[in-house]
């Protein structure tokens, strides 16, 4: 919670856009209200959200009747899901395996930069667990921190993942984005 999903989301979407793609994002929220789901319909996103539960482990049902819905409804080319930040990624892929071609799904792992090292004292063993699995990762907010803890970040994804490619990127100033981009989606 809190690393920039919402962001960094934002702008993979536009790039799906601006490729020509028909784009659907499936936002989660853990609490009752969505605010990030307004967002991104606010910015004319064609966007389904899930709320008052977490879409991997209490509301396992009404993703897979959402992804539905969003086939009959939207029919998008590309379908973004951003789960609450206390999901874990695979999870949510093996919950929809077989609803879409796993060779053309992806988890991009995010990891905020300015806030890593309170989330390795209070939760190392949740965050590993939960970028374990990623195909890539993005270290997001590097516009906030200094290059020695952009090494210790990186050198501390490299252990967990030491084959998957790491990438540098500001949501919020868009440093990086460009070159983590070609590497991460489908285009």
């Amino acid at each position: 919670m809190g690393s920039g999903k919402t962001t960094l989301l934002m702008a993979i979407a536009k790039r799906y856009i601006d490729s020509g793609k028909k784009v659907t994002i499936l936002e989660n929220e853990a609490g009752e209200i969505g605010v990030d789901g307004a967002m991104l319909q606010n910015s004319g996103l064609d966007a389904v959200e899930l709320t008052n539960g977490c879409i991997c482990c209490s509301l396992t049902g009404n993703l897979q009747s959402a992804m539905r819905t969003i086939e009959r409804d939207f029919d998008p080319d590309v379908l973004i899901i951003e789960p609450t930040g206390l999901a874990l990624p695979h999870k949510v892929t093996e919950i929809i395996r077989g609803t879409v071609d796993e060779e053309e799904s992806n988890i991009i792992g995010i990891c905020d930069a300015v806030r890593f090292p309170l989330l390795m004292e209070k939760k190392e063993d949740f965050i590993r667990m939960q970028l374990s699995k990623s195909k890539v990762l993005w270290i997001n907010k590097i516009d906030l921190v200094d290059g020695e803890r952009i090494s210790e970040i990186k050198s501390w994804l490299s252990d967990i993942c030491p084959k998957v490619p790491i990438f540098c990127v500001s949501g919020k100033t868009e440093e990086g984005l460009e070159e983590a981009f070609a590497a991460s989606l489908f285009l």
